[in-house]
């Protein structure tokens, strides 16, 4: 587990991802376990938290209450939103990069599931316009941060697919993709300061500590979650 302590210190009261050590914290049956176990080493419930199915699209929900049923029921979002205090946002990764998008001001959160995909169609936009248009405030105010995710030492892909992110003016490294630069590029001018963007600099690839897709082809996740 890592917790994302500037987060913390800025006034959130959790924020923190799962890792191997806490084992599968997906959406499947199998992971529930693992999941109330993660959230209770961070005295949470089950009951607090919000999940929705993602797709790698770029739908931002807002969560204004539990999330009850089975993940069949869960709302189909890359994003959530929220301004009530106990309500737990988690999002699932394994080498795509999570976003958290915190307003000490007005005191709201955004969760965002930022892949290839997602970031392509400006995920981080949607997010930041989602949260300032429903709660109010400025991108300016938020606090950023990305979690771990493949970094651009190993998200190797094609030379047709470098070349169409390189040509759109996306972060590369070669035929390596990098998507935490991306994104700090996209969180920088939809209006964030840059200093208020935090970026954790562990690759889920090859750094060991994650579950990651890109290694090991593993249907297991790391859970993400924030709470004001």
């Amino acid at each position: 587990m890592i917790r994302f302590t500037s987060l913390e210190k800025s006034g959130l009261s959790v924020a923190a991802m799962s890792g191997r050590e806490e084992g599968d914290c997906g959406i499947g049956d199998n992971a529930s376990a693992n999941v109330t176990a993660f959230l209770r080493a961070l005295s949470l419930s089950p009951g607090q938290l919000f999940r929705v199915r993602q797709v790698h699209g770029i739908r931002v929900v807002e969560a204004v209450a539990i999330r009850e049923g089975l993940p069949a029921d869960f709302p189909e979002a890359d994003g959530m939103i929220t301004n009530c205090p106990g309500v737990v946002l988690g999002i699932c990764v394994a080498d795509c990069a999570p976003v958290l998008l915190y307003n000490p001001v007005i005191k709201a959160v955004a969760a965002l599931h930022a892949g290839r995909e997602g970031i392509c169609h400006d995920i981080v936009s949607a997010g930041i316009h989602a949260l300032c248009t429903t709660y109010g405030g400025f991108p300016d105010q938020l606090q950023a941060l990305i979690g771990p995710c493949a970094g651009g030492c190993c998200y190797e892909v094609s030379r047709e697919m470098a070349d169409i992110w390189s040509a759109a003016g996306r972060a590369t490294q070669g035929r390596n993709l990098h998507l935490s630069l991306e994104i700090q590029h996209q969180l920088e001018n939809n209006g964030v300061i840059r200093h208020n963007i935090e970026v954790v600099a562990s690759c889920t690839v090859c750094g060991g500590n994650f579950y990651s897709y890109r290694a090991d082809g593993t249907p297991h996740r790391n859970l993400v979650v924030v709470m004001l």
